[in-house]
């Protein structure tokens, strides 16, 4: 994984899927921050935790701005099978 860290912003490069191990790396990194973005390009995967984990930062108290590049196809149908898609704002979330 490689990441960038600003005092409230966290920029990762995920070199691997996006599943638990993943998401504690980021969990630690981001700590308090307010703003993620997660480049997915190189991820096969992304699992439930992962899912449930952005989940939390975006509905939390405080919310956690999140953005996401390149999310795998598998990405989207987890969201939809989740019931998600009508939730989260995808257009604000996803760039291209």
């Amino acid at each position: 994984m490689n990441y960038k860290k600003t005092s409230q912003k966290l920029e990762v490069e995920l070199t691997g899927d996006f599943n638990l191990k993943a998401v504690r790396k980021i969990s630690d990194l981001l700590g308090d921050g307010s703003e993620l973005f997660i480049n997915l390009k190189n991820a096969r995967f992304v699992n439930s935790k992962a899912i449930i984990f952005l989940h939390k930062l975006m509905q939390g108290n405080p919310r956690v701005v999140v953005r996401l590049k390149n999310p795998p196809k598998i990405f989207f149908e987890l969201l939809q099978t989740l019931g998600l898609h009508r939730i989260w704002e995808l257009d604000e979330i996803v760039e291209p």
